[in-house]
């Protein structure tokens, strides 16, 4: 939701991004659309917040995030301009895409008609696949982190939990990411690798597909115990609509053992595009929702 009440909207930072409305809040930054005046286009502002910009370790995090995705250039990846500080505002300027986040869509529409979600699917895939090509993976992808133009165009977002894939990515802390989307294997508070952005990713597509979360409990530990002890359901069983393509994908995306899935989103493309051709879709078009 925009705030114009905002403290911060109508500030200046370092003499450059005007910060022109509050667009999202999240639990560690808030998002502004902002205006770049040196190259006279509109930003993304994403500032951390205050309470959590005195803490050394919050700091660490949010930059790590401009380090993480400036390694990335992909259309399907939310492109991070620049990365700074102006007194006691720490910031990221990012592209600034227009439009609402596939949570939005889903909020709005429910189950989408399967091609629709399949061509935003694949769009997320194939910036994912860019991530982990390039060596780095989410770790918290959910709807409220992929962005849809109104063109249709899908862009992932907020890499802030992003690490490299070679790093110790185990939490022995709170759980990170958003439980209703997190690995069985990160449940156990072990580590992270490409194959578990893969379980969220096809978390996503059964919701986006059904319309619902394939689990729901009054507690996070009631959906927590679901993944980690049962098989996600085939979406068709609440959309009979759905191909037995998508199923199979759903399935192998979402299998409790990671050595059953595939191993990177580079490999879930090349598969993804197969069972396009398989169920008879034509090929990704680019299309509004």
């Amino acid at each position: 939701q925009t705030d114009s009440a905002d403290a911060r909207v109508g500030l200046t930072l370092d003499a450059r991004y005007r910060v022109e409305e509050r667009i999202a809040r999240g639990g560690m930054a808030t998002v502004y659309r902002g205006f770049d005046t040196r190259l006279n286009r509109d930003v993304a502002i994403k500032v951390l917040h205050d309470d959590l910009a005195a803490d050394r370790e919050y700091r660490e995090k949010f930059t790590h995030e401009a380090f993480s995705t400036a390694r990335l250039s992909d259309p399907n990846i939310v492109s991070i301009f620049d990365q700074g500080r102006d007194s006691d505002v720490i910031y990221l300027v990012m592209e600034y895409l227009p439009g609402r986040t596939l949570r939005d869509l889903i909020n709005r529409h429910g189950a989408l008609a399967p091609l629709e979600a399949l061509d935003v699917f694949e769009q997320i895939t194939a910036g994912l696949a860019a991530a982990h090509a390039a060596g780095i993976i989410h770790r918290d992808l959910k709807p409220e982190n992929v962005l849809i133009a109104p063109s249709g165009s899908v862009k992932i977002a907020d890499f802030g939990l992003a690490r490299p894939a070679t790093a110790s990515t185990g939490s022995t802390g709170a759980l990170l990411g958003t439980v209703a989307y997190l690995a069985p294997e990160l449940l156990a508070r072990t580590a992270a690798d490409e194959r578990s952005d893969i379980y969220s990713l096809g978390v996503m597509f059964y919701e986006m597909l059904t319309g619902m979360q394939p689990y729901r409990g009054e507690q996070a530990m009631q959906i927590a115990y679901q993944h980690a002890h049962s098989d996600i359901p085939l979406p068709s069983a609440a959309a009979p609509l759905v191909p037995s393509g998508l199923d199979d994908l759903v399935v192998w995306m979402t299998r409790r053992d990671p050595l059953d899935r595939p191993a990177d989103a580079g490999e879930l493309l090349e598969q993804t595009r197969w069972v396009r051709a398989a169920v008879g879709f034509p090929p990704a078009s680019g299309r509004s929702f």
